[in-house]
């Protein structure tokens, strides 16, 4: 990663017009705000805190450079906005005059890298010829050229020592987004996919380009389609993929992954923390890594060309579960070093079946079939096309996913509420909600009715949750009416396709046997001695605990949810 990565033309002023240097960062942050995703009044209130502090201004005769900079949570990622004053713009507090002032705005899981850009500039201020080549730039395009030419001979910043390593699993949209995302906050980040035609483009420039929530260029450590180097040495492994190639990533990964790694599915859609952990075990089961599971995924993304993705929005927060719930402990803080929209999550069945993609891809696409085919897409998924009526059938379906998981004693938010969680949407009802979401506007419907929201979400979504439903005696007609027309659309059997009881290996089970099996059975057997001497490992399992929670049928986690 480097300065310049994230240097836009629309934040760097020539000649700033400010007087003052109060009127001076407020006029950069404007110009910031007008170029990125940011909150400019809470943006302004930190950086005034800070500066209260200490003003942040270094004297290079004959030349001062203002460094107004904040830990602020009204930016997703390192932004910066730059301007100039030949004449020099009166610094409040240090009776000097600024030339150049460089506005450093950072989220606060990304402090590591704020002090690394910090002494960067520090480094590069001093040296002879910069400023005044700086100062001299004749437009921000210029500037920015000059500052690039000026950091080049440094390479790149390196990651920030303390936050974790990565690997992102898949290069669809959701895995660029995550993969990008996670570079620009400084973390070390490798890009996996199973073929090399997404990659090419990315490997070609060493990283990827992100705009929207995100901006900027995302260097990334390593890009390949060896899954051996990919996850070789990191924390964790973000796996972003169709829940439908859940089984065949788990049998890619399953002869190189280590004990104390950590694998999240993002996201699990229903049942894929118990797929993958039944994989593991089949065909390594002398390791044992952490196994995770979020109830959606974290970004609204779009890929826009080969190598460059855009994040429409960034969810307020993900609950993440583990399989067995307990090491949540262990695995969420340190995801959330540099994710800190992830929240703990009850367990892997109250995650799998919050499961909102269930509810809104299948049936909004083949209740679009025809407009869909008609146009090609040309109109916005989530706006319009819910209509009232197609309204009305995501609420019998989600009504019934409800169901499904109050007969396993889980109390699981409605679509409706989930939008007010995840997006801050308001409405009385769930097109209302759909309709104000910020997050849903311009999004653009599949091109197709072969797409991953019926060929993913019917079989490793509705299926399971008509399965568990049979199981449990609870009616699924609007999910099983989803189900029949997605098969028959498609010419596929997703009845047979799909995660069933019997696939996911819980047929049969009583409701104490499901909650014993996520909150406090082992999901891989203890490593010999001989394999795991020397690595980290999860702590061993309590099954006790849960015995004695389930045996007094005392609630696990509010509201008597899992």
């Amino acid at each position: 990663m480097r300065i310049a990565h994230v240097l836009r033309p629309e934040a760097v002023v020539i000649e700033v017009r400010a007087a003052s240097g109060d009127a001076a960062v407020a006029e950069l942050v404007a110009a910031l705000a007008a170029a990125r995703s940011l909150d400019a009044d809470l943006a302004l209130k930190d950086i005034a805190a800070r500066e209260r502090t200490a003003p942040t201004i270094f004297d290079l005769p004959p030349y001062c450079v203002a460094l107004p900079h904040a830990s602020t949570k009204a930016c997703q990622q390192l932004v910066m906005a730059v301007g100039s004053s030949r004449s020099g713009v009166p610094w409040e507090g240090a009776e000097k005059k600024a030339h150049l002032i460089w506005v450093i705005l950072v989220p606060p899981q990304a402090q590591a890298l704020h002090l690394r850009m910090l002494s960067r500039l520090s480094r590069l201020f001093q040296q002879k010829g910069v400023l005044e080549a700086l100062l001299g730039a004749p437009s921000a395009a210029r500037f920015i050229e000059r500052f690039a030419a000026a950091e080049e001979p440094l390479g790149d910043i390196e990651a920030s020592e303390g936050m974790p390593t990565f690997c992102v699993l898949g290069a669809g949209h959701g895995g660029m987004a995550m993969a990008a995302h996670l570079a620009l906050t400084g973390c070390k980040v490798n890009l996996w996919n199973r073929g090399e035609e997404r990659l090419l483009a990315v490997q070609a420039r060493g990283g990827l380009d992100v705009s929207g929530e995100v901006d900027g260029f995302a260097a990334l450590n390593l890009v390949t389609t060896d899954p051996a180097a990919a996850i070789d040495d990191v924390d964790v492994l973000m796996a972003v993929v169709p829940a439908t190639a859940h089984r065949g990533l788990a049998e890619t990964i399953a002869p190189h992954i280590k004990d104390g790694q950590t694998l999240v599915l993002n996201p699990g859609r229903t049942g894929g923390a118990l797929e993958a952990a039944q994989v593991l075990r089949e065909k390594n089961p002398s390791v044992r890594p952490y196994i995770a599971e979020a109830q959606s995924l974290l970004y609204a993304s779009r890929v826009t060309n080969p190598g460059q993705v855009h994040i429409f929005r960034i969810k307020n927060s993900v609950p993440l579960a583990t399989l067995p719930a307990y090491h949540v402990a262990d695995v969420l803080p340190l995801i959330r070093r540099a994710l800190p929209q992830f929240v703990p999550g009850d367990n892997v069945l109250k995650t799998s079946l919050e499961n909102i993609g269930a509810v809104f891809h299948p049936a909004i696409t083949i209740l679009n079939a025809g407009r869909i085919e008609d146009t090609h897409g040309d109109f916005e998924y989530y706006v319009e096309g819910v209509t009232p009526a197609v309204a009305s059938v995501l609420e019998a379906v989600d009504r019934e996913r409800v169901a499904v998981a109050a007969a396993l004693g889980i109390r699981a938010n409605t679509a409706r509420e989930w939008l007010y969680l995840a997006y801050d949407a308001a409405g009385k009802t769930l097109l209302d909600a759909m309709r104000a979401n910020p997050g849903y506007s311009g999004i653009r419907s599949p091109g197709t009715i072969q797409h991953r929201y019926i060929s993913e979400d019917v079989p490793a979504s509705l299926v399971p949750l008509a399965s568990i439903g049979e199981m449990f005696g609870v009616p699924t007609p609007a999910i099983r009416a989803v189900i029949t027309l997605a098969s028959a659309m498609h010419g596929a059997d997703y009845w047979a396709e799909g995660r069933t009881v019997d696939r996911l290996g819980i047929r049969g089970m009583s409701v104490k046997d499901l909650r014993f099996l996520v909150v406090g059975a082992e999901p891989l057997p203890q490593a010999p001695a001989e394999a795991s001497a020397g690595k980290a490992a999860p702590p061993p399992p309590r099954p006790d605990k849960a015995a004695q929670d389930l045996g007094t049928g005392s609630p696990l986690a509010g509201e008597g949810d899992l």
